[in-house]
């Protein structure tokens, strides 16, 4: 979608912005485990994986991060294409460091979202994707990238990562 004149321009950037603070938000929300924020960043039918609805989505993220202690999001690059006025697809960079089980893990996130503006104007997550190219322990770093199995939860076996 290329918009054509002046107050079309202008809106898509207000859009793109808006997309892109919601990412940075999103972050903050899981962060300080702000479930109800996280709530307002869904749409009612939002879907994770098998999870579809808001607050069932919510609720996954709240039994994932039932075993994590402090939590740091890092969104570093956002790419956003708008398939019509009140929809758009994005990929979101990021790295995360997490504290899982008194272990610090270091991970790279890709998150491939949909985004659907609600009546009230605001942008909302109508689906997240989330696919990780390592999770390793701190002491393991220097192995992130390296061999095949780089997925290490801790008190899981190690796994491929997820294919990009």
């Amino acid at each position: 979608m290329t918009p054509r004149d002046l107050p079309d321009r202008v809106r898509m950037i207000e859009d793109r912005l808006a997309i892109q603070d919601l990412a940075v938000r999103y972050c903050v929300a899981i962060d300080d485990g702000d479930y109800e924020g996280l709530a307002e960043m869904y749409t009612e039918k939002a879907t994770m994986g098998e999870t579809v609805g808001r607050h069932e989505v919510v609720d996954l993220l709240r039994t994932i991060r039932a075993d994590y202690g402090r939590t740091i999001h890092i969104p570093e690059a956002h790419s956003i294409s708008f398939t019509d006025d009140d929809h758009a697809t994005g990929l979101v960079l990021s790295h995360a460091e997490l504290d899982i089980q008194q272990t610090t893990v270091h991970t790279f996130i890709r998150y491939y979202d949909d985004y659907e503006r609600g009546d009230d104007g605001a942008w909302r997550f109508a689906n997240r994707t989330l696919k990780f190219a390592y999770a390793v322990p701190f002491e393991q770093m220097h192995e992130s990238l390296a061999g095949v199995d780089t997925v290490r939860w801790p008190g899981t076996p190690a796994a491929p990562a997820d294919t990009f």
